[in-house]
């Protein structure tokens, strides 16, 4: 039975959900993001991973243990199919690994990627098409790891949803673009938790709605989930 979107159509009707979607990057951001997406009515997803699911993606992504050795794109296109009931849903599934080299269609971009190099190559790309992508939405999480302390002492998200065709906007992105080398290294066993996932990803979505219903959003969000606390909240 098709889904009955009848308790959002005053908050986000499906018929304005017509751009395609592609997201790179189907792992702690981008694995939630894409089901959150699908269950408020998009259509059409382009995927991008070059991975496949290992045991340690299993906690904090949105995969079953079925999927264990498949690509990301196979498993999450398969989560999109049995999501909701609808044989008009798509997904075009990109298995290699997005480069400098590569180029955007049309539609919604959304970076899920784990490497400031590769958010680089995918804002390269985006500006190349920047009069056919009307909205670009960068998802960021860190967790911060207290030595003295000898535990976690914050768990950021950052968002930013950019218009690409905004000189304001891109000059504004630009400025938050820096090198893998300026990151201090991870925790090994303070990387990634469930919850994570799934509160950034409704985070990307409900700026995507709210651009659609050309509702007021947030060009920057800076947001510790471990003291519940918005750090940046950019215009």
């Amino acid at each position: 039975m098709p889904a009955d979107f009848q308790r959002q159509l005053d908050m986000m009707p499906p018929q304005l959900l017509t751009h395609p979607v592609t997201i790179i990057g189907l792992g702690g951001i981008g694995s939630w993001t894409a089901r959150i997406a699908r269950k408020m009515g998009f259509r059409k997803f382009i995927l991008w991973d070059h991975d496949r699911l290992e045991p340690h993606n299993l906690p904090s992504q949105d995969y079953e243990d079925v999927d264990l050795g498949e690509l990301k794109v196979d498993g999450i296109h398969r989560r999109l199919l049995h999501t909701l009931d609808d044989k008009e849903m798509t997904t075009i599934r990109q298995t290699k690994k997005f480069t400098d080299e590569d180029e955007f269609d049309e539609g919604i971009v959304i970076s899920a990627v784990d490497k400031m190099q590769s958010r680089a190559d995918i804002w390269e790309a985006v500006k190349k098409r920047k009069a056919f992508i009307p909205l670009f939405v960068d998802g960021r999480i860190g967790i911060e790891w207290n030595d003295e302390l000898g535990k976690v002492g914050g768990e950021w998200m950052e968002i930013f949803t950019i218009i690409p065709a905004r000189l304001e906007d891109r000059e504004f992105y630009e400025e938050n673009l820096f090198s893998d080398d300026e990151i201090a290294p991870a925790h090994c066993t303070a990387q990634a938790v469930a919850y994570i996932g799934p509160i950034i990803a409704g985070f990307i979505v409900s700026n995507i709605k709210m651009w659609l219903m050309k509702e007021p959003y947030r060009r920057h969000l800076l947001y510790d989930n471990l003291t519940k606390q918005f750090m940046d909240v950019t215009n």
